[in-house]
């Protein structure tokens, strides 16, 4: 491991019972920031298939023009992608006048769901990205009603308004030999095949932490890459609402960011309200919320 790789410092993680709670957390860490802009990624969802369309939907139940597909949806993510979102939206209208600028990021799930078996998965998302050329229309609403607009959305090089996570995995796939050979990342054979490895980043206490296994990314890499791309656009603040069960590998991605790529005075504040069905707001806070502050 390279000695240049800078130590990332963690602030905090503490668990949270109630909305009032983790808000006043969020409040803390935006009250005390010296950053002039703010990037919170809210809203995140999966694409799903619709049979009756051929085509990808997102998975967002208050979208849906069937009962099928909006009970599909509630079982699986429940309320989050719009409680995060009205989350994300309320908090940035109140610091609206703090901050010289807030975006929103839109991390889109476009592989978990999406087939494979006699479909080509590549040209249906080919098509949801050249249809969709607007966020969902509850998220539009709530930004407009909220002095927001498209604008305020958080674009990448591959879309304008989303950030595919599909994208992600390919960039930091791609980056990885070069980390490998710098040594900032370890490339490990399995069974004695070279098609068969891992790439792992080495933490300071020794541990592995595995991005790329078997040619395929991980979450953790993907994120990794996402934080990176918000330090490129100038970016040092950044509030992430992620699903309960992707909660670890949001947090090593995290960590391994501000690390690997040695990425300086950034502030990333995570937290994980619901996002496995959950309904109501009771159901979120009764599992208890992860709440994690993570600076460079």
């Amino acid at each position: 491991m390279s000695d240049s790789t800078k130590t990332l410092r963690k602030s905090h993680h503490q668990l949270v019972g109630s909305e009032n709670d983790l808000l006043s957390l969020i409040y803390k860490e935006l009250d005390e920031t010296a950053a002039k802009e703010l990037v919170i990624m809210a809203g995140h969802f999966m694409l799903f298939f619709d049979e009756e369309k051929r085509s990808l939907t997102p998975g967002i139940f208050q979208e849906q023009e069937t009962e099928l597909m909006s009970q599909r949806i509630k079982r699986r993510v429940g309320i989050f992608p719009t409680y995060t979102w009205d989350l994300g939206v309320s908090i940035g209208k109140k610091y609206s006048n703090q901050f010289e600028d807030i975006k929103y990021l839109l991390l889109i799930n476009d592989w978990q769901y999406v087939p494979t078996q006699n479909v080509s998965a590549s040209d249906l998302r080919k098509d949801f990205y050249e249809t969709h050329t607007q966020i969902p229309s509850q998220y539009l609403s709530a930004l407009v009603n909220n002095g927001f607009s498209s604008d305020n959305i958080l674009s990448c090089k591959k879309n304008s308004i989303f950030f595919p996570e599909t994208w992600l995995k390919y960039r930091f796939q791609k980056s990885a030999s070069k980390l490998v050979k710098e040594g900032k990342l370890e490339k490990t054979v399995l069974n004695d095949r070279e098609n068969q490895s891992e790439i792992s980043f080495v933490d300071e206490n020794g541990n592995y932490r595995t991005l790329i296994s078997c040619g395929i990314t991980g979450c953790a890499g993907e994120i990794t890459e996402m934080i990176s791309e918000v330090h490129k656009a100038g970016h040092r603040l950044l509030l992430i609402f992620a699903p309960g069960e992707c909660y670890q590998p949001v947090q090593t991605g995290v960590e391994i960011a501000l690390n690997l790529y040695n990425l300086s005075d950034m502030k990333v504040i995570v937290a994980d309200p619901g996002g496995s069905g959950e309904m109501s707001t009771d159901e979120i806070y009764e599992k208890m919320v992860n709440f994690t502050v993570f600076t460079s």
